[in-house]
C-alpha cells in the first residue's frame, strides 16, 4: 500500500474535498487493510485530530464500529487479525468517526453531484368564486368537489410516500384507495388523513374546522396529537383558537351540496346567511342582530334560486327582507 496515497485520500476526505472515485478507493483500502499497521496509524492520527473537537466515548465507538461493519463495503476478513479486537474496533471506529462527523456535509454534496435530481413538485391552485362550485379529478383518481369561496392547492402528480394537499373552505373528497400512500388534507393546524374513503372537510376562515365521514375511516389530528378517528356518520368539530373539539353523530346522507342541494339542519339564521352569501354571491345584512340567532331546518333541491330560498326561510323564521340586486336586507 502507498502510504502517501492513503494519507492524501484521508486528508481529502476529512477536508470534504474528495471525489467519488477517491472515496471508493479509500473505503476499499480500509476494508482490505485489517492488519496494515501504517493505515491504522494514519487513521489514528485523523481520529486524534477529530476527537479533539468531537468527543467519542467507548460506547459511541462500539456503536460506530457495529454500524460501519454492518455495511457490506466494510465486511471483516475471515482470518483473525494480528492485533487485539479492541484495537481493531478502535481503528474501524476511526473510519466511522470520520464518516459520522463529516458525513452529513459530504453526502449532501455527494448526492447533489451523483444522484439524479428529482424535479420540483408543481402545485396547482383552484380558487372557486362565490356562486360557483367545481369538481376536480386528482392524479391518483381521487375526485374532489370544491364549494363556493374555497381554495384547493394540490400537486400535479403524487410522487412521494404521501398524497398531500391544502384546503381553505369546504370540499368533499372521494379518495382513491392506496394503502401505501396515505391521503392528507391540511387545513390550518389540522390535518385529516385517510387511505381511501369519502368525507367532507369544512374550514372557512381561520377558527373552526369540521370533518364529516360518509364512508371509510378518517383520522383527524394536530401535529402533536390525534383529535379523533371518525367512522361513517360521525363528525368532528375543532376550534383552532380555543383548542376545543367535539365529536357527534350526523346523517352523512344530508351531505348533498355537491349535487346542488342546499340543506339547513337546525342552523341559525346568521350561519345560514354566510352559506347563502357564498352559494349565491350575495351580501346579507340584518337590521336587528337578534334575528341572527333564530334556528330553522329546511332543504332546497337542485339549485333553487335565491328568491325561492329566502321566501321559504322568511316564512319559517318570521322575517321580511328586501333585495336590491345582490344586496339583501333582513328585517
Amino acid at each position: 500500500m502507498n502510504k502517501e496515497r492513503i494519507s492524501f485520500l484521508l486528508k481529502r476526505y476529512t477536508s470534504n474535498n474528495i471525489s467519488r472515485e477517491d472515496y471508493d478507493e479509500l473505503m476499499a483500502c480500509i476494508s482490505r487493510s485489517v492488519n496494515d499497521q501504517e493505515l491504522h496509524e494514519l487513521m489514528e492520527q485523523e481520529w486524534d485530530g477529530l476527537n479533539a473537537e468531537h468527543s467519542f466515548d467507548d460506547i459511541q465507538r462500539e456503536y460506530l464500529y457495529q454500524k460501519i461493519t454492518a455495511d457490506p463495503r466494510f465486511s471483516l476478513s475471515t482470518e483473525p487479525p494480528d492485533k487485539p479486537v479492541f484495537h481493531f474496533r478502535r481503528w474501524m471506529s476511526v473510519a466511522a468517526g470520520i464518516f459520522i462527523v463529516l458525513g452529513i456535509v459530504f453526502f449532501v454534496a455527494y448526492r447533489a453531484k451523483f444522484t439524479p435530481q428529482q424535479q420540483a413538485v408543481v402545485y396547482f391552485e383552484k380558487t372557486v368564486p362565490y356562486g360557483k362550485k367545481i369538481q376536480i379529478g386528482l392524479p391518483d383518481g381521487t375526485q374532489v368537489w370544491v364549494n363556493s369561496g374555497s381554495k384547493l392547492k394540490y400537486p400535479s402528480s403524487f410522487t412521494g410516500s404521501k398524497r398531500e394537499l391544502y384546503l381553505e373552505g369546504e370540499a368533499y373528497f372521494d379518495v382513491a384507495h392506496d394503502e401505501k400512500r396515505p391521503f392528507i388534507i391540511h387545513t390550518g393546524k389540522v390535518f385529516t388523513q385517510v387511505l381511501g374513503t369519502a368525507f367532507n372537510v369544512k374550514a372557512y376562515g381561520s377558527n373552526k374546522v369540521s370533518v364529516t365521514v360518509a364512508r371509510g375511516k378518517v383520522s383527524v389530528a394536530l401535529k402533536s396529537k390525534v383529535l379523533s378517528v371518525l367512522t361513517p356518520n360521525e363528525c368532528l368539530s375543532y376550534n383552532q383558537v380555543s383548542g376545543d373539539s367535539k365529536k357527534y353523530t350526523v346523517n352523512a346522507s344530508r351531505l348533498r351540496w355537491m349535487n346542488g342541494d342546499l340543506i339547513f339542519d337546525n342552523i341559525t339564521l346568521g350561519e345560514a346567511a354566510q352559506v347563502l352569501e357564498r352559494w349565491y354571491n350575495v351580501k346579507i345584512a340584518f337590521t336587528d342582530p337578534k334575528t341572527k340567532d333564530n334556528h330553522f331546518t329546511a332543504s332546497f333541491l337542485k339549485h333553487e334560486n335565491i328568491d325561492q330560498v329566502l321566501n321559504v326561510i322568511s316564512e319559517l323564521s318570521r322575517f321580511k327582507y328586501e333585495r336590491n340586486a345582490s344586496d339583501i336586507t333582513i328585517k
